[in-house]
């Protein structure tokens, strides 16, 4: 039986993450023979545009390599409020935090406010957040929404830095998706189109990239602030992943150990240099052509006598 783990670590902390298992994986590790089962690691392909009358948010829903039903898929867009939703990629967990604190937090700024609140503020919160993690959360965010001043997009990396975009994308479909929106964005385009742009470039994210897979979903957010969340199910079949073998890693085997006598430096220094013939070893490939050397030195120098 394993120990209680430690009634510190069920303390809610003020940062909105829980290291409750923490403890309990590094006494299951420390027993002998016994391997815990490693993550499963998907990709992800999030792609954010602004068009003339909103803004889209489209994600795979990609969580294990036979995803193909709905169900059984993970969720990537959250809602920060009701005018504001955020797309991500990264590590699920940090992910999930990170959505639960913003949204707290913008409840209380939007309960001082008295109003909606703006779109910038939730991605100043992400913002400061990741920055203060110095990279150690691992996820990439487009923040998108409405507000007084009209559509609003935002690219928010895990180290912090941030931009305000018309278009973006990121996860592992990254640069399979950012070549379709470069390629067809206009800044004239109307929901219909906007929403088949963002299709086709998760559908390429999702192709190109063995680690994002169907269905698509989609968030459309529009400035009469009405929002319209449903799935798109994209027919391609994922390419089975073999699966992982972890061995427990064994110390370096020893063939063979020469024991060296140890002399001092003094008594070394004393000694005269030996000859080459004491120090090479007899009928070795060394001591044959330094005894072909002599014997051509010789030569030459009866030939110079003669």
């Amino acid at each position: 039986m394993l120990p209680a783990p430690s009634q510190s670590l069920f303390q809610r902390s003020s940062t909105g993450f829980s290291f409750v298992n923490r403890e309990r994986d590094n006494q299951l590790a420390g027993r002998k023979g016994f391997i815990p089962t490693p993550p499963t690691t998907t990709g992800s392909t999030v792609v954010g545009i602004k068009y003339r009358d909103g803004v889209i948010i489209a994600t795979d829903k990609q969580g294990t390599a036979d995803c193909i039903v709905t169900t059984n898929c993970m969720k990537k867009i959250y809602c920060l409020q009701d005018n504001i939703y955020a797309g991500g990629s990264g590590i699920y967990g940090d992910l999930h935090q990170v959505a639960r604190l913003t949204r707290a937090q913008m409840d209380l700024h939007r309960l001082q406010m008295s109003c909606k609140v703006p779109v910038v503020c939730a991605n100043q919160f992400v913002k400061h957040l990741l920055y203060d993690y110095q990279g150690n959360i691992r996820i990439n965010l487009i923040i998108g929404g409405v507000d007084n001043e009209g559509p609003s997009l935002y690219s928010t990396r895990f180290d912090g830095t941030t931009e305000k975009v018309p278009f973006a994308s990121n996860g592992s479909g990254d640069f399979a998706a950012m070549t379709v929106l470069e390629k067809r964005w206009r800044e004239s385009l109307d929901e219909k189109g906007a929403e088949s742009l963002a299709i086709d470039a998760v559908r390429s994210g999702i192709k190109n990239d063995l680690y994002s897979g169907s269905p698509i979903h989609i968030c459309v957010i529009r400035t009469d602030y009405s929002v319209s969340l449903y799935d798109k199910i994209f027919a391609g079949s994922p390419v089975p992943r073999p699966p992982v073998w972890r061995v427990k890693p064994q110390p370096p085997k020893v063939l063979f150990a020469a024991d060296h006598a140890l002399e001092p430096i003094a008594n070394r220094l004393s000694k005269s240099p030996p000859e080459s013939d004491q120090v090479v070893p007899k009928g070795t490939r060394t001591a044959l052509a330094l005894a072909r050397h002599k014997s051509k030195k010789t030569n030459n120098t009866t030939e110079i006598d003669g």
